[in-house]
């Protein structure tokens, strides 16, 4: 999720093979989340089969059971929706100011590889910014679309979620079956407070998700990912907003964090040296975004409140066997 600041044509029309591209990736989007939410009901849709070839891993279908692809809707489409709502958030906030873009991207990903289904949506600006206040809520719309629709969502799976065979975890309360694979999930500080309200007790056993309530928590981590201080991602893209130039200071900050939670889960450790490589790319150039008008007081609160809120997004052990 989130956007790609590259300008890649002046002209004030799209391209006219881009709705056909979104719309062919759309749809190999919705066969890889549906399939990935069937094999999370415990079918494959596809009878894929595995090997090895010269070393390298390789799949491929021998069937389409069409029942036990659909069997995976509970789970595809509230993520579907989460990512669609996500980038089309930017759309419209872009075009309420003139901004060109392309069209909203989904990203397909082999199912049987990822228990996601999809490496998220993008889109990609395709002229200047007028101004800072412009890029703040462009950038900002697609984060807050996403928690909008991911915390509901997420509450709702909650409640058709019930009790595992497995006991409960200290930090990873959760557990779901990918392919005969049980795999515990964590806790953010959010979902912590979620759970509380919600009337769900499995008593010492791990919550077993519902698949609508698994991809509430995806859409919450994919939006916590997207808020990372990164130059292309929309977090960097808010702190160029507030303050131009001091968006890499963030990265290193974060950089540091992600070294200090890496004593609870490894994996931070490997998300830190990904936020110190890639917080070395540059911001917007100078000459994309107009500095003025400056974003307003309510504005810039709105942004430090949906930045802080990264800390009521991580988990301090995402996932573990």
């Amino acid at each position: 999720m989130g956007g790609d600041h590259r300008v890649k044509t002046p002209s004030s029309h799209r391209l006219w093979w881009e709705p056909w591209l979104a719309g062919v990736l759309l749809l190999l989007t919705l066969v890889s989340t549906f399939t990935a939410g069937a094999l999370l009901q415990g079918v494959d849709p596809l009878g894929v089969q595995s090997g090895v070839a010269d070393g390298v891993p390789l799949w491929w279908p021998t069937r389409l059971d069409l029942t036990a692809l659909l069997s995976g809707a509970s789970y595809a489409l509230p993520l579907v929706v989460i990512l669609l709502g996500h980038e089309w958030a930017h759309w419209v906030a872009a075009g309420r100011h003139g901004i060109r873009t392309s069209y909203p991207y989904l990203l397909p990903f082999p199912p049987h590889a990822s228990v996601v289904g999809t490496l998220g949506g993008f889109i990609r600006f395709r002229s200047a910014i007028p101004s800072r206040k412009a890029l703040l809520e462009v950038a900002m719309a697609g984060p807050v679309a996403s928690l909008l629709l991911a915390i509901p969502t997420l509450a709702v799976g909650i409640l058709l979620s019930g009790p595992s065979e497995l006991g409960r975890l200290e930090g990873l309360p959760f557990v779901i079956v990918f392919q005969d694979v049980p795999i515990r999930l964590g806790e953010p500080l959010l979902v912590q407070g979620l759970v509380a309200l919600l009337p769900v007790d499995p008593g010492g056993a791990a919550l077993h998700l519902h698949p609508a309530a698994f991809a509430g928590w995806l859409g919450l981590m994919l939006t916590f990912l997207n808020l990372l201080p990164l130059a292309r991602l929309d977090g960097g893209h808010i702190l160029h907003a507030l303050h131009p130039g001091r968006q890499r200071w963030w990265a290193r900050a974060t950089v540091a964090v992600f070294l200090v939670l890496g004593f609870a889960w490894a994996g931070w450790w490997a998300w830190a040296a990904v936020m110190f490589l890639l917080g070395r790319s540059r911001p917007l150039p100078p000459d994309m975004v107009g500095r003025e008008p400056a974003p307003g007081p309510v504005q810039r609160r709105v942004a430090w409140a949906l930045m802080a809120g990264l800390v009521l997004l991580v988990p301090p052990v995402p996932v573990g066997f």
